[in-house]
């Protein structure tokens, strides 16, 4: 006679008995951010109770169960205040906003404004960039639609756009990158750059300068600015001949430039770039027509990118070093918004000159 064997059906017990077994608890799950009211629910409370709790509000007595009961739910349904409440509840927004121009920011300036967002983040705000021309004029309609703690500035902004920053009693921070009627406020300035390249060259004994820029309307604000140095202080040096080149980019119009600088006079050329794309342009061009770097040509750049070592010969260029005033504009919202004070030691020059074999 067989023993009967227990089965191992999930379907046996219902078979044998007829019973249903146990449902697991359904869980609803909303395809909305959870509210508050939400969170009243869950934790049996009302929301006003809600609102005491995540706010913590001294005045209102709560017992410690209902506190925690409170804030249990909250975290179990991933309940979040909404950034205007936490603003209300503040008394202003957590979010930084950076109002650029339309510059182009891929490159150093990019870099800077990243360390600057990074040490802003820090102290626990949330940086937002706006570019480009489209807020120009329309400051007020943007700052109705963003919470911000605080405002930075990187150039002077328009009269109506002064106006709805005053009427927001938002603060602005400014950080001009540009002189303007009212001065740059970072220690770099235009003139800082072209001055190093022109005091380089004529140490090598360069008297003949060329100010050489690729065109780029996104950055002409700033080659307006080292082309107006490059005057003033070419002058100052009692440089005689100086000019301007603008090029569009490609191979020929660099040939066509110092073919055309070389039929005037075959004397040495000192060359300040505008960077050093520029510059790479300008040594392709002196090979191109076998003009010897540095013997009868001398350039150097700016931005010391990595091209600047790899070019033959190895690129002269001026180095940017600008953590130090992203901390000081970094310092300068903390304290602004009141949450610290403290202004970071400076121990190093913005910009120096890397100095290798093209000059």
């Amino acid at each position: 006679m067989s023993r009967s064997r227990m089965s191992t059906n999930p379907l046996s017990h219902r078979a044998r008995t007829g019973a249903h077994p146990p449902r697991p608890k359904e869980v609803s799950v909303s395809k909305t951010a959870p509210t508050s009211a939400d969170v009243a629910r869950e934790a049996g409370v009302s929301r006003a109770t809600v609102s005491y709790v995540l706010n913590n509000r001294s005045d209102v007595r709560i017992t410690p169960a209902t506190r925690e009961q409170v804030l249990l739910a909250a975290r179990q349904l991933g309940y979040q205040p909404s950034p205007a409440a936490r603003a209300l509840r503040a008394g202003r927004g957590d979010v930084v906003l950076f109002l650029l121009p339309d510059w182009d920011t891929t490159g150093e300036l990019g870099h800077f404004l990243e360390e600057v967002g990074t040490l802003i983040s820090k102290e626990g705000f949330v940086c937002l960039r706006y570019e480009g021309p489209q807020w120009h004029g329309h400051l007020g309609s943007l700052l109705g639609k963003v919470t911000a703690a605080a405002v930075v500035t990187f150039s002077p902004l328009s009269d109506a756009d002064r106006d709805a920053m005053a009427m927001s009693t938002i603060p602005e921070v400014r950080a001009w990158l540009l002189d303007g009627p009212e001065g740059h406020t970072v220690r770099i300035d235009q003139a800082t750059v072209v001055q190093l390249q022109l005091d380089r060259l004529i140490a090598r004994g360069y008297r003949r300068m060329i100010y050489a820029v690729i065109r780029d309307p996104r950055n002409q604000r700033f080659i307006d600015a080292r082309v107006r140095a490059f005057r003033n202080l070419t002058v100052a040096a009692g440089i005689g001949d100086a000019d301007v080149v603008v090029l569009d980019g490609e191979l020929d119009g660099f040939v066509d430039a110092l073919t055309a600088a070389r039929a005037v006079n075959e004397s040495r050329i000192g060359v300040c770039a505008w960077n050093d794309m520029t510059a790479v342009g300008i040594l392709s061009a002196a090979q191109t027509l076998g003009i010897s770097v540095p013997e009868d040509l001398g350039v150097i750049g700016v931005d010391d990118t990595p091209i600047a070592s790899l070019t033959a010969p190895p690129l002269s260029s001026v180095r940017f070093d600008l953590t130090q005033d992203a901390a000081v504009i970094a310092a300068n919202v903390a304290e602004t918004l009141g949450v610290g004070s403290k202004q970071p030691a400076i121990t190093s020059a913005p910009v120096t000159l890397i100095a290798r074999a093209s000059d």
